[in-house]
């Protein structure tokens, strides 16, 4: 995962609608840090489109919140954080 990155939900998504819903999308805005209280390893924090704001799991305690989204020309592509398929 790296910043500017574009996700929507994932195979461990548990949110309710934070994101508005599912195939909405979000830009990944920070990077969790090893020692944080407010953004641990294996997390990023997520703007969505529609407003909100927060951070999810990225492999933290073994779960992946989102998937890479991919909008490129041949069309569009989910890939998961975990495997990469």
């Amino acid at each position: 995962m790296e910043v500017g990155l574009r996700v929507v939900r994932g195979p461990d998504w548990k949110w309710g609608n934070q994101d508005d819903g599912e195939g909405h999308v979000g830009t990944v805005v920070e990077i969790g840090k090893p020692g944080s209280t407010t953004s641990p390893d294996k997390t990023v924090v997520v703007q969505w489109d529609s407003g909100p704001r927060t951070n999810y799991r990225v492999g933290y305690q073994g779960a992946y919140d989102l998937r890479i989204f991919d909008n490129a020309p041949i069309g569009r592509v989910y890939l998961c954080c975990s495997c990469n398929k």
